[in-house]
């Protein structure tokens, strides 16, 4: 019985569990062809453990994501376990790099997001998106624009209106100028006129606390990092930064629908599981496979509305690289 250990980790919390299950391997169909040629050889991929790398630390979103879908693969097709490896620095680069120079046999798998994407945008890296291919999406929401709940606005257009009034005085919390929170903040300033300071801080947890306890006026996070502090009412939730508004808080209006200078934005959080580009068909189909019927199981969704995420939109392979291409070319015009 193969066994796989789960830790679902959000911030400073830790829920850690096991299942259990068995599978068998998934085996390409047998190729047959005139004059009887022999079919194809049975697939025996996985022979072995395989290593999902994670190149942030645990408890942040993209490792609470990849470990939960991990945990939703059904039993019956996991046929060997997967064993995440956190590999962190560098806003994501050094565990990035570490993957790419790894052997495109398909027993070590990555993750392709918003960071990395942005990172080779900004000439951070020259690791692209081309060198992966997807396996699942396991992660898309807008970002939530949040201030403390006593501060002196309470809509969107209240405080770019307060900003501009007072130029140069607030402040936004994000991740650091590698991060797409940041590019948020970059849009804001740029199309808007706003002239805000912006805070980097090492997770978004840690600028969530920063903007309760006063010392940044606002911040820029995923819905996951702040939603206990918006249900204990500490913090209030004023824009969304994506082209649609947000299911578990279909209150919060997106940026886009105030300025007509922000009609093009749809600046999401999102996070695709991998492959390298070379790895073997077995494996590739093995691993979409697995991690499609975990993205869109019941499972998923519900561990993902239970952190404040929504469900993940349903992508094949070729409206995965459409979605990845898009975010690229939208990344590049507001940063040229």
């Amino acid at each position: 019985m193969k066994r796989k250990l789960t830790a679902l980790l959000l911030a400073a919390l830790m829920v850690c569990g096991s299942l259990a299950g068995c599978g068998s391997k998934i085996t390409p169909e047998a190729e047959g062809s005139e004059g009887g040629d022999a079919p194809a050889a049975e697939s025996t991929y996985p022979e072995k453990n395989i290593t999902a790398l994670v190149y942030w630390a645990a408890g942040g979103t993209t490792d609470t994501c990849v470990r939960s879908a991990i945990n939703a693969i059904p039993d019956d097709m996991l046929s060997k376990n997967i064993i995440v490896s956190n590999v962190a620095g560098g806003s994501g680069l050094v565990g990035a790099t570490q993957f790419v120079k790894s052997a495109a046999d398909g027993y070590t798998i990555g993750v392709l997001n918003c960071d990395l994407v942005l990172n080779h945008a900004l000439g951070n890296t020259d690791i692209s998106s081309d060198q992966f291919i997807p396996l699942a999406c396991i992660e898309q929401d807008p970002y939530l624009f949040l201030v403390p709940s006593d501060a002196p606005y309470d809509t969107f257009e209240e405080f770019v209106d307060y900003v501009k009034a007072n130029p140069g005085t607030l402040s936004v919390g994000d991740t650091g100028s590698g991060a797409v929170p940041h590019l948020v903040y970059t849009v804001l300033n740029k199309q808007l006129g706003l002239d805000l300071k912006t805070v980097a801080y090492d997770s978004s947890a840690d600028s969530v606390i920063a903007t309760v306890s006063g010392e940044c006026d606002s911040t820029i996070t995923a819905p996951g990092a702040a939603a206990g502090q918006l249900e204990a009412g500490t913090l209030k939730a004023i824009a969304c930064s994506g082209a649609e508004r947000l299911a578990a808080y279909p209150d919060v209006p997106c940026m886009s629908e105030s300025y007509e200078e922000l009609k093009d934005m749809n600046i999401l959080s999102w996070i695709m599981v991998v492959a390298l580009k070379d790895t073997p068909a077995d494996a590739v189909s093995y691993l979409q496979e697995i991690f499609t019927a975990a993205a869109t199981s019941d499972e998923y969704r519900e561990t993902l509305e239970s952190l404040s995420f929504q469900a993940v939109p349903a992508m094949d392979n070729d409206e995965m690289l459409q979605f990845v291409a898009d975010q690229a070319e939208y990344y590049a015009s507001v940063l040229a």
